[in-house]
C-alpha cells in the first residue's frame, strides 16, 4: 500500500519542477468604466423585489416608487420566474448583463456558462431572452427622470474614484506584492472598477474575471476591504483550480468539514467556495490586519478589543463587513456604545462560532510570509506544494 503522505509530497514536488520559472503579474492597467449591462440588471432586481439591495435612501425610494408606478409586464415577470424554476441563478445573469453593448465578450460567457454553470440548460436561448429584457428595461428608464440622476450619481463616483487613483494603485500594488501572481495563472491587464451602482448596499461586491485579461469589480467606494477582497478572487480562485487537481475527495471533505457553520450558511458546502472565500478573509480580515483567529476566542478578549473602538471605526466596520452588519441589525445594535452595552450578549450569540480552516490557513500565511525563498516562491507554488500535506 502507498504512503499517503508520500504520494502526495510526489505529486507537489512533480508540480514544483514544472513551474520553477515565472513572471510575476504587473500592475494591471486601472480604470473607471460603467458598465450599463449590470446597472439595468439592478434596476430589474429592483423592479421585482423592493427589498432587493439597498432600501434607506432618497434615490432607491425614488426608484422603487417609480417601478411601483411602471410595473414590469407580465411577460418580464414570467420570463424571470422560469429563469429562478429553471436554476440560472444571479451570477449567471450578471455575467450575460456584462455582455450589454459589449458583443467581443458573448463567446467567453458561454465557456464560462458551460465550464461553471453546467446546471444552466440552454444558456444562449436563455442569454438572448435576457438580453431582450436589457434592452426593453433600457428603453423605458433612459427616458425617465430618474435617469438623469443615476447618471449624475455615477459621474460623481467616478470623478471621486479617480481622485483616489493613486490609493487605489498602491493598495493593487500591495497585493500582488504579498501573492506575487503568476502571470500566466492571474492574466489581468485591465482592472475596472465600475462606478457605485445607487441600488447596491454599500457593503456587497462581485468579481467577473470570465473575460480575456479583464477583472471588473463592482464595489461601494468607500468599502476598501470589500475592493481587496474582490480583487483577490482573481489571484486566488485560479490557484485553488489548480489546487483542486492534486486534492483527493477525501481532502475536499475535509476542507468542507473544517470551515465555520456561517461561512457555510452563506456558500454551501462545496468547498471551492469555502476555500476560496477563507482564504481571502482570512487576510483581508485577519493576518493583513495583524490580527489572530484568537483574538475573538473568549469575552475578555473581546471586550477588551472593542472597548477603545470610536464610533467611525464602528460605522467604518460595518459598512465594510456584511456580516458584522447583519449580527448588529440581530441585537439591534447601532453605534459602537450599543456594541459595547451589548457585548456580552453579542459574544455568546457570535464570538464562539469555531473554524478549524481558518486556523489552518493563518497558520499556513505566518509561514509563507516568513519563508525564506521569496523571490522564487510565490503564494501560487507555496499552496500547490504544501497545502495538501496539511489537510
Amino acid at each position: 500500500m502507498k504512503d499517503f503522505n508520500s504520494e502526495f509530497y510526489s505529486k507537489a514536488e512533480n508540480q514544483k519542477e514544472q513551474e520553477v520559472a515565472f513572471e510575476v503579474m504587473k500592475i494591471p492597467e486601472i480604470v473607471i468604466q460603467e458598465e450599463r449591462g449590470t446597472q439595468l440588471f439592478s434596476l430589474l432586481l429592483k423592479a421585482e423585489n423592493p427589498k432587493w439591495g439597498e432600501t434607506e435612501t432618497s434615490l432607491v425610494k425614488e426608484t422603487a416608487q417609480f417601478f411601483k408606478d411602471n410595473p414590469l409586464s407580465l411577460d418580464i415577470l414570467e420570463t424571470i420566474r422560469e429563469f429562478h424554476k429553471q436554476g440560472v441563478d444571479e451570477e449567471t445573469l450578471y455575467n450575460f448583463a456584462l455582455t450589454y453593448q459589449h458583443p467581443e465578450r458573448v463567446e467567453k460567457v458561454f465557456e464560462m456558462a458551460e465550464k461553471y454553470k453546467p446546471h444552466v440548460k440552454k444558456p444562449k436561448e436563455i442569454y438572448q431572452r435576457f438580453a431582450a429584457i436589457l434592452e426593453k428595461i433600457d428603453q423605458t428608464f433612459s427616458v425617465s427622470p430618474l435617469a438623469d440622476k443615476f447618471a449624475t450619481k455615477l459621474e460623481q463616483d467616478k470623478n471621486e474614484r479617480l481622485k483616489r487613483m493613486e490609493e487605489i494603485r498602491k493598495r493593487v500594488e500591495a497585493l500582488i506584492d504579498f501573492f506575487r501572481p503568476d502571470s500566466k495563472t492571474t492574466d489581468v491587464k485591465k482592472l475596472n472598477f465600475v462606478p457605485t451602482d445607487p441600488l447596491y448596499k454599500p457593503n456587497s461586491g462581485r468579481n467577473f474575471s470570465a473575460f480575456p485579461h479583464e477583472q471588473i469589480i463592482i464595489s461601494h467606494i468607500d468599502n476598501i476591504l470589500n475592493q481587496d477582497h474582490e480583487f483577490l478572487h482573481g489571484i486566488i480562485n485560479p490557484i485553488v483550480e489548480k489546487l483542486s487537481e492534486i486534492l483527493t475527495d477525501e481532502q475536499k471533505k475535509k476542507i468542507s468539514q473544517f470551515a465555520s457553520e456561517k461561512l457555510k450558511q452563506d456558500y454551501g458546502d462545496e468547498y471551492f467556495s469555502l476555500l476560496c472565500e477563507e482564504f481571502i478573509r482570512t487576510y483581508t480580515e485577519i493576518f493583513s490586519k495583524g490580527k489572530t483567529p484568537q483574538d475573538y476566542k473568549t469575552y475578555e478578549d473581546f471586550a477588551q478589543r472593542i472597548s477603545g473602538d470610536k464610533e467611525d471605526e464602528f460605522q467604518k466596520e460595518l459598512k465594510e463587513s456584511e456580516t458584522f452588519q447583519k449580527r448588529c441589525d440581530e441585537l439591534e445594535i447601532k453605534t459602537s456604545e450599543d456594541l459595547k452595552n451589548k457585548s456580552r450578549e453579542f459574544f455568546e450569540r457570535f464570538g464562539l462560532e469555531k473554524s478549524h480552516l481558518r486556523d489552518l490557513i493563518y497558520e499556513f500565511y505566518r509561514e509563507y510570509s516568513n519563508r525564506s525563498d521569496k523571490e522564487t516562491e510565490n503564494f501560487e507554488k507555496f499552496v500547490l506544494v504544501k497545502f495538501p500535506l496539511r489537510v
